[in-house]
């Protein structure tokens, strides 16, 4: 199967199904007839920019990151006040912490934005390590992503 049309059938998936986990999609594909592998999946999760939020019930499901006539600052404040968990400044760094599956869209919109005070972003699955040039400039980032948030 071509990758726009196994693409087109993820997002319906994940508009009819509250699908937490890669295998549980992987599994409603093979209900789909469609064979894919979990790296596929994992690219496709990716580039279709699915990110977790939290269901109406609670739990964790993939949603598609609406990308609609927001600025790149726009989408990174409402992204923080949606998926960070926790934020920590330590010396000249800040570590924000998001819900799982959600640091590397966090960190695309920073990168994007080339916020003067930073120098530059290390994000994993969770986690993204925000550089800064000293601790004065770490403290602003820290206070920026601070008023976005909600916990």
């Amino acid at each position: 199967m071509k990758k726009t049309n196994r693409q087109l059938v993820i997002k319906q998936i994940i508009n009819n199904h509250d699908v937490a986990t890669q295998e549980e999609l992987l599994q409603y594909l093979k209900e789909e007839g469609v064979d894919a592998t979990q790296a596929t999946i994992s690219r496709d999760i990716k580039e279709m920019n699915l990110v977790k939020t939290t269901s109406s019930k609670g739990n964790v499901k993939y949603t598609l990151f609406q990308q609609n006539k927001l600025s790149d600052q726009e989408k990174l404040e409402q992204t923080i006040g949606e998926v960070v968990i926790r934020l920590t400044q330590v010396q000249f760094m800040t570590i924000i912490m998001t819900i799982p599956g959600n640091a590397h869209v966090v960190a695309a919109l920073l990168d994007a934005i080339d916020f003067p005070e930073m120098v530059g972003t290390v994000g994993g699955n969770d986690t993204i390590l925000v550089i800064s040039k000293d601790e004065d400039e770490a403290q602003k980032m820290y206070d920026y992503f601070n008023q976005w948030t909600n916990f």
